[in-house]
């Protein structure tokens, strides 16, 4: 609830943009897109400096045009606005816009039946459940802002104090905690730290961060949109490499009887240096205890040989911590959100609307920011259009989340041999390679060594198999098991044209089996071999559809719909 004993998260406020020029304006001074906003849409953007430095962070809604005024609300705390609307005002010259501080107060409805809170108090005026991440209703004079502060799926709601009264009572009724006040403050500084909702001031003490040190630059930032105020610094982020330092969470140890709020008091404060090894590897930042993890957990940056996700920094003799990444929690139901927005999206894409799949595509990293398979269909969209650059763009981001991926550099070995770059194609290669087979005893090992040696595993491993399905093929050459463990080994070689050798003969000899035509159509795929693959996964999916084989029906659907959807678009 705000009042003056909240700050922080718990004291949202917001800033009314509005004149003929608003939209160019606004654009050509955020991160985000802004121009291609219809009423009712909105996203997270940012504020930065010329040098890419972040100034603020807070959401953008549109609302509906008032006669020739375009108008728009920028949505963030509220003792930070003010500074905010001097940064913005001293770039606005003849530009026909106003900026102007809102007085409304703000309630949060987070997590749990807040749907249905609003559906109480409000009525049936829109499908609550079904508004997408950001989006702007408005209900006589209440607004409701689609957006989480909590990891959670929630509302932000402005409107008369009686609504604030009544939405109170709908909440007791559902069960829902009311907070006011201190205890507000801290337990939305508890939640926002664990879902990794960035708070500028908060998070960035002692220092100012690169907007890419944050981690949400895949929500806030627009590649596409052309020029504004910092562009030119961020886009030369992603195009020369990874920020020095990053955003991460220490999980931290705790040893018998010993109490998580000691550990997390004898902590250096936020700005001081977080050292390993009598080494500065980067920067202390806020803390709490995690009611998801049940550990305590202080934020910090983190040098790029520091960051790896599992990785253990002994902090001092007696305390380690583990890397991981943000957020550490979200919602229960978000899995499912993810899985229905991905696969809308690969259908959109089917039918041909590419921008509306990528729009799907990000609000699916909204809801979780580490969801891979969505990195990679929008590289693959990117890609197959033929938009090399932005493809390699955003691999650079998603090596800057998961820089063990192996993945991110197989896609952009892909994307710098389309552009004629062979030197950097084989160099992101062999990064690929490596940390694919990368082991704990390989830590301290050269590129070079560790490609060596897992390249030289990798072939004893594979000549180990290859002999054993061998064998039982010389006895038995319609053994299916030996034929479809053969078309993987060949394939994991590199060898797809003899994989899909024993993998049609194994469907041969065992057609009801979902997961040859799966892996086979994969190697055709690679030998570039579409129509052949339409034509397996087609009877894949058959089968799988007869034996109920959800999982790779599914997977075979979507890879028929990419296909398809390739087939019809020029390279």
């Amino acid at each position: 609830m705000h009042g003056p004993e909240t700050e922080g998260l718990a004291h949202l406020g917001s800033v009314r943009v509005q004149g003929e020029e608003a939209a160019s304006f606004l654009h050509s001074q955020l991160t985000n897109d802004v121009k291609g906003l219809a009423p009712g849409e909105g996203n997270l953007s940012a504020r930065v400096e010329r040098t890419g430095h972040l100034v603020e962070c807070f959401s953008l809604h549109r609302l509906a045009n008032e006669g020739a005024a375009q108008v728009f609300v920028l949505l963030g705390e509220g003792e930070r606005l003010a500074g905010l609307v001097a940064d913005l005002d001293r770039y606005l010259f003849a530009d026909r816009v106003e900026l102007l501080l809102e007085p409304s107060a703000w309630w949060a409805l987070q997590g749990g039946p807040g749907a249905e809170v609003l559906r109480t108090v409000l009525g049936d005026a829109f499908p609550w459940e079904e508004l997408s991440s950001f989006a702007c209703a408005k209900v006589g004079e209440t607004r409701v802002v689609a957006r989480s502060l909590t990891g959670d799926r929630g509302f932000l709601v402005s409107g008369p104090e009686e609504v604030g009264v009544a939405l109170e009572g709908a909440a007791r009724k559902q069960g829902l905690a009311v907070l006011e006040g201190a205890a507000l403050s801290e337990m939305m500084e508890n939640l926002r730290i664990e879902a990794g909702v960035l708070r500028v001031g908060a998070d960035s003490v002692g220092k100012k961060r690169l907007l890419p040190e944050t981690g949400i630059e895949q929500q806030a930032v627009s590649y596409t949109k052309g020029c504004y105020l910092g562009q030119e610094v961020i886009a030369r982020v992603r195009t020369y490499g990874s920020v020095p330092l990053a955003l991460r969470a220490l999980v931290l140890s705790v040893d018998d009887g010993e109490a998580p709020g000691t550990v997390l008091e004898g902590l250096p404060e936020p700005g001081e240096p977080v050292f390993v090894g009598g080494r500065v590897v980067g920067t202390f930042g806020v803390r709490t205890y995690s009611e998801t993890l049940k550990a305590p957990v202080v934020l910090a940056f983190l040098d790029r040989k520091h960051r790896t996700p599992g990785a253990v920094l002994q902090l001092s003799e007696q305390r380690s911590a583990t890397v991981a990444l943000l957020p550490l929690y979200t919602a229960p139901d978000a899995g499912a959100r993810v899985a229905h927005l991905y696969d809308r999206a690969i259908r959109v894409f089917a039918e041909g609307d590419e921008a509306k799949a990528l729009g799907l595509l990000g609000e699916c990293l909204a809801v979780k920011p580490s969801f891979s398979d969505g990195y990679e269909l929008i590289g693959v969209i990117l890609g197959r259009s033929g938009r090399y650059h932005e493809a390699i763009d955003f691999f650079r981001r998603l090596e800057e989340l998961a820089p063990e991926e192996p993945m991110v550099h197989t896609n952009l070995s892909l994307y710098y041999m389309k552009l004629g770059d062979k030197t950097q194609a084989e160099e992101e290669s062999a990064k690929a390679t490596a940390k694919q087979f990368r082991q704990t005893r390989w830590k301290d090992r050269t590129q070079a060594e560790i490609v060596e040696e897992q390249s030289e595993s990798r072939r004893r491993e594979a000549g180990r198999k290859r002999t054993m399905f061998g064998q039982v093929l010389q006895f038995d050459p319609e053994d299916p098991i030996a034929l479809f463990g053969m078309g993987g080994v060949l394939g994991t070689l590199g060898d797809h044209a003899g994989a899909c050798e024993h993998l049609s003969r194994a469907a041969g000899v065992d057609a009801n089996n979902s997961a040859i035509y799966l892996r086979w159509g994969k190697s055709l795929e690679v030998l570039e071999e579409a129509e052949q693959a339409l034509e397996v996964y087609r009877r894949g999916m058959e089968v799988a559809s007869r034996r109920g084989d959800l999982m790779p029906l599914r997977e075979m659907e979507h890879r028929v719909l990419l296909l398809e959807a390739t087939r019809r678009r020029p390279e």
